[in-house]
């Protein structure tokens, strides 16, 4: 996932960890923030199972395009 600037604020990243834990999968989860160039990979406790419905919600917080599957 692609956290641009605007999406760095500790409330909206602790309610996408809460919604990463209601889709518990196989899928390990990174995040890549923009503004300074890093990948961060989370915990086990956080792999996802990917769905269409989980994606729409996180474009929701995070912005259009900025989930991607690999």
């Amino acid at each position: 996932m692609k956290i641009a600037p605007h999406a760095e604020k500790p409330e909206l990243l602790a309610r996408l960890k809460q919604l990463l834990q209601e889709h518990p999968g196989p899928v390990a989860t990174v995040l890549f923030y923009e503004q300074q160039q890093k990948l961060l990979a989370l915990s086990d406790a956080y792999r996802i199972k990917p769905s269409p419905t989980l994606f729409s919600e996180m474009e929701k917080m995070l912005g259009e395009g900025t989930v991607k599957i690999k």
